[in-house]
């Protein structure tokens, strides 16, 4: 009976730490390395969307301007996906911080 009772004892304390806090520092590599594909993301996103935009101000041509919509709507889908995915990752693995987010 003791050892019934020691067990569930160590089981409730396993259990109870497996469910603690989970927290990515922000001063973690993951975090820098993700902070710099985020910027990366983000000034080859200007540079892309000024293309596009270029494209479709100065384009006379449907199938271009079709095209122009398509890269900037691209972008825009893009940076929104690389700026989220902390709160994604916060939600699917239940952590309290990532990365400072």
């Amino acid at each position: 009976m003791k050892k019934a009772m020691l067990l569930a004892g160590c089981f409730m304390c396993l259990a109870g730490s497996a469910f603690a806090d989970f927290v990515i520092p922000p001063d973690q590599p993951i975090c820098r390395l993700y902070g710099m594909i985020q910027l990366f993301a983000a000034i080859g996103g200007v540079i892309a969307a000024s293309y596009a935009g270029f494209l479709l101000a100065t384009s006379h041509d449907l199938a271009e301007r079709g095209n122009a919509k398509m890269l900037l709507g691209g972008v825009i889908i893009g940076l929104i996906v690389v700026w989220l995915a902390p709160l994604v990752v916060k939600n699917l693995v239940g952590a309290a911080d990532v990365c400072g987010w």
